[in-house]
């Protein structure tokens, strides 16, 4: 069988016997201006039938304040000026197939190899390192805006003042960051690598690359003390993503990680699906959950974010899991509604600059009910599944098809 793999109720706090996870708020903006959104300090827990829009920030008036040169971080760094030159509009954008990420530089005799793989047209070189931004985990990649900026997704390429913040020196956090984080829009904030600074939030927009939390320059990744060339993003847009996979972990020594950057498709034997008693110990181990905090980031077991806690249940299933929910939605085949079994995940999209991305992820537990990690300020809770506009979809999970995307 071919299987594609595509890119509300009342709050109930129930003690259930199986776990469910509820629905994020929904932020929506108008498309022309969807890259910047303020986060309302009195958001309802669940999206009422009318959805509430909040006001757009034109990131072109969001000003960076000049950044002290905070203690610890080397002169050498603290001198690197940002930019304040226009950012050239790209010609034509370029599909991102995989995420390559390394503890240290990638050598350029291995770039060379990964360059020369079958398939790959284009390869771009970015600092990646594991920050924290306002006391929240992130994953996050420097760059050089100019060369990065092709690689997004069409509404966050076309935004030239989005571009110029990041340019002169400001953060753009993913939308599911700062919705799930609660980071405040056009406040600085302390980020912290290797050296801690002040940034400024300039706005909220994907990039279009599964687990990637934030943005900022190469001039302010170096501040904040993270290695440039650490990272390399590869294109391949008319080869088989997995293969194109295999042969980078081929010829990539050391310590390091490759992720999928876009659908692929997989051919598996029908029927290749979890076994009652998988379903069974994951649906009890999340449920097991319930009233744990959700943190952003968070893996368990004292605490989770939505992929977080779908990682971990699986696990305890001996079934591996990706990390992040735009992975999570790649681990099967895409079912209707009606057709969904416990076991199944329900995923979200919210994101109003990428509406193909995935921002939030449950676990279905049967009779219209879910397990999930909410957001910022609610626990692991037994709800019932919230059907809205931004419901993305459900996916039956392959667990070989999971170890293979992972």
């Amino acid at each position: 069988m071919h299987q594609r793999l595509t890119s509300l109720a009342p709050r109930l706090r129930i003690s259930a016997p199986i776990a469910i996870t509820v629905a994020a708020v929904l932020t929506a903006g108008t498309a022309a201006s969807a890259v910047t959104l303020r986060l309302s300090d009195a958001q309802p827990h669940h999206v009422p039938a009318v959805q509430h829009v909040t006001q757009p920030v034109a990131v072109s008036k969001l000003k960076l304040p000049p950044a002290p040169a905070p203690a610890g971080v080397a002169p050498s760094h603290s001198a690197i000026p940002l930019s304040t030159a226009r950012v050239p509009r790209p010609h034509k954008l370029v599909e991102a197939t995989v995420l390559v990420t390394a503890s240290r530089a990638l050598p350029k005799s291995t770039l060379h190899s990964i360059r020369h793989v079958s398939g790959v047209t284009a390869i771009q070189t970015v600092a990646a390192a594991r920050t924290n931004i306002d006391g929240h985990q992130a994953f996050t990649l420097g760059v050089i805006p100019a060369s990065f900026r092709p690689w997004t997704p069409n509404l966050t390429a076309a935004s030239q003042a989005l571009w110029q913040s990041i340019a002169r020196g400001e953060l753009t956090a993913s939308f599911d960051m700062g919705h799930q984080a609660k980071l405040p829009l056009s406040e600085t904030v302390a980020v912290r690598d290797r050296h801690r600074i002040p940034v400024r939030i300039g706005a909220f927009a994907s990039v279009g690359m599964a687990g990637v939390d934030a943005v900022v320059s190469r001039a302010r990744a170096l501040q904040l003390g993270m290695t440039d060339g650490t990272g390399v993003i590869v294109s391949a847009p008319h080869a088989d993503a997995l293969a194109v996979r295999r042969a980078i972990d081929a010829v990539v020594s050391g310590k390091h990680h490759t992720s999928l950057l876009r659908e692929v498709v997989v051919i598996r034997d029908a029927g290749e699906f979890l076994t009652r008693l998988q379903i069974n110990t994951m649906l009890r181990a999340a449920a097991s959950r319930v009233g744990t905090p959700y943190v952003w980031g968070a893996e368990g077991p004292n605490s989770f974010d939505c992929s977080g806690l779908v990682q971990w249940s699986f696990a305890r299933a001996g079934i591996g899991m990706p990390r992040v929910s735009q992975q999570q939605w790649l681990a099967g085949p895409h079912i209707s509604y009606a057709s969904a079994r416990p076991g199944d995940l329900l995923f979200w999209h919210y994101d109003p600059t990428d509406i193909s991305d995935i921002d939030h992820v449950a676990i279905y537990a049967g009779n219209g009910m879910m397990l999930v990690a909410p957001h910022t300020g609610l626990d692991v809770e037994y709800v019932p599944v919230a059907m809205n506009s931004s419901f993305a979809g459900v996916v039956r999970v392959d667990p070989g098809i999971a170890a293979e995307i992972g």
